[in-house]
């Protein structure tokens, strides 16, 4: 059989077309069908297409890639260290702080938020501190603390000549009165505290002392005069009012108690003191603390309180320069804490930022239609020359064929 030109061209073209139609449905086939076809109720081989069927399997490969090539805790950590600088965690914190006070120059804002905080405060102070009180109070901690203030208020105390006259008159009023006086006189003067007397003082007097101890005896005077107070309080009184003025108590005690401070006082005494200050400083704050701080805070409009503060501190001209100090301030704490903290943050950090899953569960919510014009919008020039490559190759296929049967295998 003659060879016509169709044997030469047809193949060549043949090839072609079989090149460029296989390619096409090659790459529609990766996307399409989206959903699986059936015939005489069995799935038809192939449906749906690669990737709809394979959407899992890609979504946790693309995901596994993520976190174990791309967001590893090294990776992050380097980021993180580049973002974090101090300058950036200032700028940071001032605009958070500038915005905030943005937000409550609003009147409304600003009461909610002192709403909020009175009602802060007040469960701090009706029910959270005063069990910090009574714990306080039970630990071996507070007896340290109090025993600082001791040394660090008493240790410097000490009284002006003003002070001492003013607690000299305090003492002679509330202490040395003729009642007081009189009564402790009485008290004193038992019959046995006569009979011991008058005996220590007939061992005890010499000279012409003790011919008056001996013969006349003190035991008659002490227990007259004892009567004497008892019988007649009024002049007895008037009594031990001349013998203070006399004695000029109140001058004595003014001397006595001018510069007098606890340094002057001997270590033990001291010693004895600052027990007594610990001890009595524990059971009033174990007994009375968390009852004063419970009506303490009750008793306090602490809404108010915190709507004043407010105000102040949005409508000060100086808050702008606060902020400016706290932002500074904050911002080198915060770089401190991070240059410590920040690789255990991020070991933390990755894994409750759940990456892989959220990734899986976001590919796995793309529908086949929005995955093939998101890989066709990317790889669009590449996937429209994959046909005419194929195309390309079965015209030299047919070429190829056209030289076998024309030179190699040549038609008799």
């Amino acid at each position: 059989m003659a060879l016509t030109i169709v044997h030469y061209v047809l193949p060549p073209i043949v090839g072609a077309l079989i090149g460029f139609t296989s390619d096409t449905l090659a790459i529609k086939m990766l996307f399409r069908p989206y959903k699986p076809k059936y015939f005489l109720g069995r799935q038809i081989p192939l449906t749906p297409g690669l990737f709809p069927k394979g959407q899992e399997r890609f979504a946790r490969k693309v995901a596994q890639m993520l976190t174990d090539k791309l967001l590893t805790p090294d990776e992050v950590h380097r980021i993180a260290q580049r973002l974090l600088t101090p300058e950036r965690l200032e700028e940071g914190l001032r605009f958070a702080l500038l915005y905030a006070l943005g937000e409550y120059s609003d009147g409304r804002k600003r009461a909610r938020l002192a709403v909020a905080l009175g009602d802060i405060l007040q469960e701090v102070f009706s029910e959270s501190l005063p069990k910090w009180i009574d714990a306080l109070s039970r630990s071996s901690a507070s007896n340290k603390i109090f025993e600082q203030i001791f040394d660090q208020v008493a240790g410097s105390l000490r009284i002006e000549e003003a002070q001492a006259v003013r607690l000299a008159e305090w003492i002679e009023k509330n202490v040395f009165t003729p009642d007081r006086l009189r009564l402790a006189l009485i008290n004193l003067l038992t019959n046995q505290t006569i009979d011991t007397l008058d005996k220590e003082a007939r061992e005890r007097a010499q000279g012409g002392l003790w011919l008056v101890a001996n013969v006349v005896g003190i035991k008659g005077p002490l227990s007259r005069f004892k009567s004497f107070c008892v019988e007649q309080p009024e002049a007895a009184n008037e009594l031990f009012t001349r013998f203070l003025a006399e004695a000029e108590v109140r001058e004595r005690l003014t001397g006595a108690l001018n510069g007098l401070s606890v340094q002057t006082l001997s270590m033990a005494t001291v010693q004895d003191l600052k027990r007594q200050f610990v001890t009595s400083l524990t059971a009033a704050l174990s007994a009375q603390g968390p009852g004063l701080s419970q009506r303490l805070g009750e008793s306090i409009d602490w809404s108010r309180w915190a709507a004043e503060v407010l105000d102040r501190v949005v409508t000060s001209e100086k808050t702008l320069g606060w902020i400016d100090r706290i932002a500074e301030g904050s911002s080198r704490l915060l770089d401190r804490y991070l240059t410590r903290e920040l690789e255990p943050l991020v070991m933390k950090f990755l894994p409750a930022l759940g990456l892989e899953q959220m990734v899986i569960t976001k590919i796995c919510n793309t529908s086949p239609q929005e995955l093939e014009a998101a890989i066709e919008q990317v790889a669009r020039n590449e996937l429209r020359a994959i046909p005419y490559v194929g195309m390309v190759l079965g015209f030299c296929v047919g070429l190829f064929e056209v030289f076998l049967i024309t030179v190699v295998i040549p038609v008799g």
